[in-house]
């Protein structure tokens, strides 16, 4: 470990005047410049003041009773729910929003810390400001420990009266919640070690921009499912989930981001003691074909909830990102859930 850390310092320092020769970086995308697809995302919300930051949001079908919220992950953005969302609200108000560094949202530089603390704020501060007074809250990925961490301070009691009756139904889907059985892609790694900073610029030198869009591409490959057919399908995702990331020059905020799982880490114990006292309806769904969170995760976080309050549910020969590569399956078990 301190080999490679003095190996990950050196090259820091080398990386840090390597940069210096280059001069040519790739200008922001603009919205004009988006997938089409993706501005006809953004023309159905609209943005909104959360704590003095710009948040993204979709609110489809806000005159019904009942509401769902979905929380996405890293390193997307509520465009996951592109395929699912008309689906579920057909019934539903479904409402869900990019976090701040994500999608159409503020990707501040400066002053704000990434944290699953701040990310936990800001959402629950824009369910107030739109209003929501009880929810249906279904998380993916880094969404589930943004969800975990509210609805610890939900057990704990010190949440505002408003959130008293809030919380229906949670759904948690393929996400690390037990960081210990995470299996971490060479990328995230090197995000969080002293590389991660020189890494995400490469991102924005033109002369490299091609290749780390490559590699980018064959890591997300790796955590859809190793049997999903539609080839051309899964490259359109993943070209549109780089593509949202360049936007507002969030490409460039990765190794900030990313920072999230260093609070999985830290807070788990503390997570998982409010979910073994917690007593609303849990459904943990998870595609068996995970390359990066695994069953055994879920299998794990089942055995901190109370019985008769949870149930886990599998789709068979999904990956990682199952509302995406099943989203008819993945709406009718979220569904089901809800309706039981």
């Amino acid at each position: 470990m301190i080999i490679f850390g003095g190996f990950m310092g050196i090259l820091s320092i080398l990386l840090f005047y390597w940069f210096k020769m280059f001069t040519t970086y790739i200008p922001d995308i603009k919205l004009s410049q988006l997938d089409p697809q993706i501005q006809d995302w953004f023309n159905k919300g609209r943005l909104v003041d959360v704590l003095g930051h710009t948040m993204f949001v979709i609110d489809q079908n806000p005159s019904m009773t009942e509401t769902i919220i979905l929380i996405h992950g890293f390193p997307t953005s509520s465009f996951d729910y592109k395929k699912s969302i008309d689906l579920l609200s057909k019934d539903y108000r479904v409402v869900t929003f990019d976090h701040l560094g994500f999608g159409f949202s503020d990707k501040p530089q400066e002053n704000y810390t990434y944290s699953l603390v701040d990310q936990a704020e800001q959402a629950l501060n824009l369910w107030r400001i739109l209003g929501i007074k009880s929810a249906n809250i279904v998380s993916h990925d880094m969404g589930d420990s943004i969800l975990t961490e509210i609805l610890s301070r939900y057990e704990r009691g010190v949440l505002p009266d408003y959130f008293n009756n809030f919380f229906k139904k949670i759904i948690f889907t393929n996400g690390g919640m037990k960081y210990d059985f995470i299996n971490f892609r060479l990328s995230q790694s090197l995000l969080m070690s002293p590389v991660g900073p020189y890494l995400t610029k490469l991102n924005k030198i033109n002369e490299l921009a091609g290749l780390m869009d490559l590699l980018s591409t064959q890591q997300l490959k790796t955590i859809w499912s190793p049997v999903y057919l539609d080839e051309n399908e899964m490259e359109i995702d993943i070209k549109q989930i780089q593509m949202i990331n360049r936007y507002k020059n969030g490409n460039a905020l990765t190794h900030l981001t990313i920072s999230y799982l260093r609070d999985r880490s830290r807070f788990e114990s503390r997570w998982m003691t409010s979910l073994e006292r917690i007593q609303i309806p849990i459904l943990l769904l998870w595609g068996d074909s995970d390359a990066v969170s695994p069953l055994s995760i879920p299998r794990a976080v089942s055995r901190h909830i109370q019985p008769e309050f949870v149930k886990m549910e599998t789709m068979k020969g999904a990956g990682h990102f199952i509302m995406l590569e099943e989203p008819m399956k993945w709406t009718r078990h979220i569904l089901q859930f809800i309706r039981l």
